[in-house]
């Protein structure tokens, strides 16, 4: 503890020493070999005493003392600057400065102390201040009721693995786990059932680690046909896969089934600092139709989204094309000025194969930058999706 320390031991200009002194390089008992006799004018045997080394002071010198006899110990550890003499003082006087291995080893409870701010050296924060529990304004929360601290998956990687080891997580959620080990140097494998938990993920990855992180990601329809079956077998994680597509946000499990209001998912784009706007997005993994484009832009307008964007298993027909480029467009200032459609049709083979892109603004916030983690990053073991 800070207060301990400081209380106990001197500061100078390498940081804190010791202050012992005494009969700390001495034991109780006289010996007839050298160890009784006297050195540097110190007689131990004069005090019923003689020279004894600790063991701890041995390997703060870090240098193999064992084929010296005592006094030549005592001369090593005082050339090093370990032994100070004092004239007039009785006992030469052991001096070693804290290293930061020193103090108390990391206890097998780690439980945040409040009022413990400051009294941890080069910290302001409290004692295990950062594995505390999430708050719910906590900047770091993404939405999963059982998030974990970062900070505490941290410790437990460092404390149970080296760089460079490979850390798994079968059921990685929004991706602290994944987080941590790529921050603190290990390969990884996270793996996650649902669509929404990987997307989450490698947003997460991108905003932390940019271009900086190489991961492979498998279990995600790459083809149209494979597309095709997801879509027959839950329609629910090809909605959230389809999502992914165009980096939208998807509404949580259980919110789109019931009163979803025809929201999916959601864009948002930044007009001021102060206004951000919502394009709405469907998706379609059946057949679709002309109402389907009057449904959405219905949607739209009731819901006050700006725009919307109806992603399709199935290609459009001419009529569906030219009722969404009868809904218009909308101009934004922000971004140069330009106009965008309003209603826009998008299918799964065009977004698979790159013919099809979101026209609208740039889903970036001008105004804010995500914390990017700083250090080199190495290249990954896949990211599975099962």
């Amino acid at each position: 503890m800070k207060g301990h320390v400081e209380e106990n031991f001197v500061k100078d200009g390498k940081g804190y020493r010791t202050n012992y002194y005494g009969n700390v390089l001495t034991g109780s008992g006289t010996r007839n070999g050298e160890s009784g006799k006297p050195w540097r004018g110190f007689d131990p045997t004069a005090k019923g005493r003689h020279w004894a080394i600790p063991g701890a002071v041995v390997e703060d010198i870090d240098e193999d003392l064992s084929a010296l006899s005592q006094h030549g110990k005592l001369d090593r550890i005082f050339e090093l600057g370990y032994i100070e003499i004092v004239e007039g003082q009785a006992w030469p006087i052991y001096n070693r400065h804290l290293k930061p291995s020193d103090g108390q080893a990391l206890p097998d409870i780690w439980a945040y102390q409040p009022y413990t701010n400051g009294t941890v050296f080069n910290s302001d924060a409290g004692i295990d201040e950062d594995v505390r529990w999430l708050s719910t304004r906590d900047k770091e929360r993404l939405g999963y009721p059982t998030q974990k601290p970062q900070a505490l998956l941290e410790r437990m990687i460092n404390a149970s693995s080296n760089p460079n080891d490979i850390v798994l997580d079968p059921f990685c959620g929004c991706g602290t786990t994944i987080h941590a080990a790529q921050k603190q140097g290990r390969q990884w494998i996270g793996i996650d059932i649902t669509y929404i938990a990987i997307n989450l993920i490698k947003t997460r990855l991108a905003d932390a680690f940019g271009d900086r992180i190489e991961f492979e990601e498998r279990g995600q329809p790459t083809a149209y046909e494979e597309a095709k079956e997801l879509a027959r077998l839950d329609k629910w994680q090809f909605q959230q896969w389809a999502l992914s597509l165009i980096k939208s946000r998807p509404l949580r499990e259980g919110e789109g089934k019931g009163a979803d209001r025809g929201v999916d998912g959601m864009l948002y784009f930044y007009e001021s600092k102060e206004k951000r706007e919502k394009i709405l997005v469907q998706v379609k993994g059946g057949s679709v139709q002309r109402s389907d484009v009057a449904t959405l832009l219905g949607d739209v307008n009731n819901q006050k989204f700006i725009g919307g964007i109806l992603i399709a298993l199935e290609k459009p027909t001419k009529p569906m094309r030219e009722e969404a480029a009868d809904a218009g467009r909308y101009k934004s200032k922000l971004w140069h000025e330009r106009d965008y459609p309003r209603i826009q049709m998008l299918t799964i083979e065009g977004l698979l194969n790159g013919t099809d892109r979101v026209d609208a603004p740039p889903q970036m916030n001008p105004f804010a930058k995500a914390e990017i983690e700083a250090g080199e990053q190495p290249k990954q073991t896949p990211l599975l999706e099962t």
